[in-house]
């Protein structure tokens, strides 16, 4: 039974790890399309 709450706790880490992975991912893609956004040229339209 030892073996069954260790796998659960290691499941449990590796779901809270992915999300603080894609919650990295988001914020630098959001922080690139920022400055993306100020970089734009004065005449683009697009």
């Amino acid at each position: 039974m030892t073996f069954l709450y260790a796998a659960y706790a290691v499941t449990w880490l590796i779901h809270i790890g992915y999300l603080a992975v894609l919650t990295a991912r988001a914020r630098r893609l959001r922080e690139e399309a920022e400055q993306l956004r100020r970089e734009k040229p004065a005449g683009f339209t697009g």
